[in-house]
């Protein structure tokens, strides 16, 4: 078929197309805002020692260090990431893990190393109180497993992370995005609906 043998069909559906794109597009605005009120929050945590090597050499205190920093970086993205660690910043926050899964648990926080020594936690919460206590939460539990880390390690200058105050906002959603993205999707469904029932007849 060609294109404006299509079109033709379209136009002689146009009410069932044009009602499927309406459709869509109140049903996505329905649900974006009448769904209850998230909140989006962003933690940095920043690595750091508790000390300096004393050494005249640049190599052990600069670069080698800058290293060790970054490798240090990638553990703590992944510790963050793993269901364990996931579940005992969920639960030292006071919520309760019983309905959570394993695939739930890992994806309670989205982690990034945007940097050597710098390392992303964003997570989203019903209410900015749940998110303090998440953001507080994770530095408490990164800094057990760190101190746990420096145990077994016999310099004086070992890791510490710092974290900066979380910024926590209200999640909001871009209505032009929306609206074209909804357009989009009511189009397509719209197309083929309008098609299948044409072939139907």
């Amino acid at each position: 078929m060609e294109l404006k043998e299509y079109l033709a069909i379209i136009k002689a559906d146009f009410k069932l197309f044009g009602s499927i794109i309406a459709i869509i597009i109140l049903a996505s605005f329905g649900y974006f805002y009448l769904k209850p009120i998230s909140y989006e929050a962003s933690l940095i945590l920043n690595i750091t020692r508790n000390g300096a090597q004393k050494s005249d050499q640049y190599k052990f205190d600069d670069f080698y260090r800058l290293q060790a920093d970054e490798k240090f970086a990638e553990t703590l993205v992944q510790w963050i990431k793993s269901p364990r660690l996931a579940l005992d910043i969920w639960t030292a926050s006071g919520n309760n893990p019983k309905n959570l899964s394993l695939k739930q648990l890992s994806k309670l926080f989205k982690v990034e190393k945007l940097s050597s020594q710098i390392v992303s936690v964003k997570f989203s919460t019903a209410n900015p109180e749940t998110a303090k206590k998440l953001a507080d939460s994770v530095v408490e539990i990164i800094s057990q497993e760190t101190a746990t880390l420096n145990k077994n390690q016999q310099e004086e200058n070992w890791f510490q992370v710092v974290a900066l105050n979380p910024v926590i906002l209200i999640s909001r959603v871009n209505p032009l995005l929306l609206f074209l993205a909804s357009l989009v999707m009511g189009i397509f469904l719209g197309f083929w609906i309008v098609l299948v029932r044409h072939y139907l007849k």
